[in-house]
């Protein structure tokens, strides 16, 4: 006699679509929604923790602090790749 299949021999697992990979972002816009954060009253670590962004970098960008920000966009480049798990 031939195996019937039952219902509760099917699988349970339905497909998920897989969630849609984020682009790594542009520093230049990450720059300006900083210099908008911080105009609208935002203090540093709460822009840091809002755009994912480390507090060094956005410290630097609100200091203007043109002797620390030689690589500052290495240094960001290299966290967004960390942060969208590219690395």
């Amino acid at each position: 006699m031939p195996v019937r299949k039952s219902e509760s021999l099917g699988t349970s697992v339905k497909k998920v679509e897989e969630p849609k990979a984020e682009k790594p972002r542009k520093f230049a816009d990450v720059v300006k929604e900083i210099q908008k954060l911080r105009e609208a009253g935002k203090t540093v670590p709460e822009i840091a923790i809002q755009l994912k962004v480390s507090y060094t970098i956005v410290n630097q960008m609100v200091l203007r602090s043109y002797k620390m920000v030689a690589r500052t966009e290495e240094v960001f480049e290299r966290q967004e790749q960390m942060r969208l798990g590219l690395l």
